[in-house]
């Protein structure tokens, strides 16, 4: 089993902003994303398990609007 831990803070931004873009091409609002903790992978062969600590901020009209996309 193959283990990846991503502790950088520059990283963690990166990969913070990739999620950010692509949360607002699917959702047309975009959240500023921060992780808590380190970013853990595991990847055995088949499958990838991720683990994210997520903090995100959004606006009321658009959480509003995304529980209506939900519901």
């Amino acid at each position: 089993m193959d283990e990846v831990n991503i502790r950088s803070g520059l990283m963690q931004g990166a990969i913070a902003e990739a999620l950010e873009k692509l949360v607002s091409q699917k959702a047309g609002f975009r959240p500023q994303i921060q992780f808590r903790d380190p970013i853990q992978i595991r990847y055995d062969g088949d499958k990838a398990s991720i683990h994210l600590s997520v903090d995100a901020e959004l606006g009321r009209k658009d959480l509003e609007e995304l529980l209506q996309k939900l519901i």
